[in-house]
């Protein structure tokens, strides 16, 4: 337990002085409970981490672009102050599926080497930004990349009755159906927007943890010609998705902020209790 704790410590501070070391890591939205009453006070946290388990970031306004809630067609604008954890604390009174969304700002990464971005590229199913790395003769050390996340949690509250929709991000990811009122006996269809469009052939990674024992299983999916993927899922599960988007950086991007390369982090994170059909 104290090692757990002294492990967590020593990666908030790297975090506070070297955001740009975690970029491998995934970033989503999490809470105690995805399924509530109307009148519950729903704590979000902002976590970076690996395998599903992290640690709660602070609400700082130099990290975050946007963060706010949706339900019922209307939208909510954050109220937290700077530090705060949970970085957004809301207390519906509506029944109705909600969807909190967090847009960071973007950030930069420096590689020391190519064998680091090689492994990342690797593990994100980016082996072709490996080989245009290499054929366009892009430095082998020293050279810099440029990142944002698009994260989101759907909560069910009393009813839970809404559907997830698009937030005009430019890496999204959508659930087609409501993991709180839907049949999830086949699956939860999820669907991947880039630039608003499906993004076909992708790969989804998929983190499925138990509410019971907290541990993790890992799979991966991959989505049709129409940016659709399916998603089988469990009881008693708490469910994260993720894609990411690795492409050469804009002339624009190259000049302003001297990168080579720009990556897109989408993630998708929703709880199944009592889902009808399982």
């Amino acid at each position: 337990m104290k090692l757990n704790m002294y492990r967590q410590l020593f990666l908030k501070i790297i975090f506070l002085f070297f955001p740009c070391t975690l970029v491998g890591h995934e970033l989503w939205i999490d809470t105690s409970e995805f399924k509530v009453e109307k009148g519950t006070k729903v704590d979000f946290d902002l976590r970076n981490g690996e395998n599903f388990d992290g640690f709660s970031l602070g609400y700082f306004d130099r990290s975050v672009e946007k963060l706010y809630w949706r339900q019922n067609g209307e939208r909510f604008d954050n109220a937290s102050r700077q530090g705060d954890i949970p970085a957004l604390q809301i207390e519906p009174d509506k029944n109705g599926l909600i969807s909190a969304i967090y847009v960071s700002k973007p950030s930069v990464i420096k590689y020391k080497d190519f064998k680091k971005f090689h492994s990342f590229a690797i593990e994100k199913n980016a082996k072709d930004a490996v080989d245009l790395h290499l054929s366009q003769s892009f430095p082998m050390e020293n050279f810099s990349e440029i990142y944002t996340r698009y994260s989101k949690a759907l909560v069910g509250v009393g009813s839970s009755i809404g559907s997830d929709q698009a937030n005009n991000l430019e890496l999204e990811l959508i659930a087609k159906e409501n993991p709180y009122t839907d049949d999830m006996s086949d699956g939860i269809e999820i669907l991947l927007l880039y630039n608003g469009q499906p993004h076909a052939f992708a790969t989804l990674n998929v983190f499925e943890r138990s509410t019971i024992d907290f541990g993790v299983n890992t799979f991966a999916v991959q989505t049709n010609e129409k940016g659709m993927a399916t998603v089988k899922v469990k009881n008693d599960r708490t469910y994260l998705i993720d894609n990411v988007i690795l492409r050469p950086a804009s002339v624009k991007l190259s000049k302003d902020k001297g990168v080579i390369w720009e990556s897109l982090w989408a993630a998708l994170t929703f709880g199944v209790k009592e889902a009808s059909g399982l």
